[in-house]
């Protein structure tokens, strides 16, 4: 298998992630008087479509940063950039729950193991590149990997903390998960190349 065919598997599978989120969210069959208090109903699911949007679309792009630094491909790189994308493919899963379920617990969980589960693996992806040279563009020093680790380490911390706040105050899981979405934005607009080191960017 080459380079290109995996990426373009790769796009479709983020496309079809995409699609399958808004699926969750109808139409009311309702009477006309009381569309407006079914659409205000529908608000969690709504938020939460918005938010696994950028969620997934944010793994997009970090994928797609990992993808211009590699030149070649091996069955472990494969089968780890599988593994991401079977993380990313239950998305819509647990962003469905929350829509139905929004302040219970279990969605609420369920939804921060997927998101660190999916860092971890991205994480690893980057591992396995650092180690194996060859495959990469530009080689991957173990400086610039220690450079990254807080774009893994402090979002699944506050993945944990979101976790264990869905039991007791499931509106303050929400706002971490958004926070992080937000955060990781922030930096992605401002690295053009994920694999530079911090100490270049000024």
């Amino acid at each position: 298998m080459n380079k290109q065919r995996l990426e373009a598997f790769t796009d479709g599978v983020y496309a079809i992630v995409i699609t399958l989120l808004i699926l969750d969210i109808r139409i009311p069959e309702v009477h006309p008087a009381t569309l407006g208090s079914a659409l205000v109903r529908m608000l969690p699911q709504a938020f939460t479509y918005v938010l696994s949007f950028f969620v997934v679309g944010l793994y997009w792009i970090a994928n797609h940063r990992v993808a211009l630094n590699v030149k070649q491909i091996d069955g472990t790189l494969i089968w780890l950039n599988l593994v991401w994308l079977l993380f990313v493919s239950v998305m819509p899963f647990p962003t469905s729950l929350l829509g139905r379920y929004p302040l219970q617990g279990v969605p609420i969980a369920i939804y921060g193991v997927d998101l660190i589960l999916t860092n971890l693996t991205g994480l690893f992806i980057s591992i396995y590149l650092m180690k194996h040279r060859e495959l990469c563009v530009r080689a991957i020093s173990p400086q610039t990997l220690r450079d990254q680790i807080p774009a893994y380490a402090i979002p699944n911390g506050v993945y944990g903390i979101a976790i264990g706040l869905g039991w007791i105050l499931p509106w303050l899981s929400y706002v971490l998960y958004a926070l992080v979405l937000a955060g990781l934005a922030v930096r992605f607009a401002r690295i053009n190349n994920p694999f530079q080191s911090s100490r270049r960017r000024g």
